[in-house]
């Protein structure tokens, strides 16, 4: 089981005058984003988007999800991809996030 998390920040933040850094606080995606991997070498969802199942959890460090990794074929690379509705509009976002199941001896 891996545990997969999200560093989220404001792409434009508000410009305000301040000593400390903005960005040690946490940030976090709405409550309904979702995620999906996607095999690269058949180009085909391995785990889709779903209202249910695929919601990213948060805790004190932010948004995570966990994948069981013995589902997944050895020695591919997979592609994450984040579906969220941020100001009344879906957007997929795709930040080419990759990884790669290796087989352990």
């Amino acid at each position: 089981i891996n545990r997969f998390r999200f560093n989220v920040a404001p792409k434009y933040p508000i410009r305000t005058w301040t000593t400390a850094s903005r960005f040690t606080g946490t940030n976090y995606l709405p409550t309904a984003s979702q995620y999906a991997v996607k095999d690269l070498d058949t180009n085909e969802f391995v785990i889709n988007f779903d209202d249910t199942y695929t919601q990213l959890s948060s805790d004190s460090k932010g948004n995570y999800f966990d994948i069981y990794m013995d589902g997944l074929e050895p020695e591919r690379y997979y592609k994450i991809l984040v579906k969220t509705n941020i100001n009344g509009s879906v957007m997929v976002l795709d930040d080419n996030y990759y990884f790669k199941v290796v087989n352990e001896l």
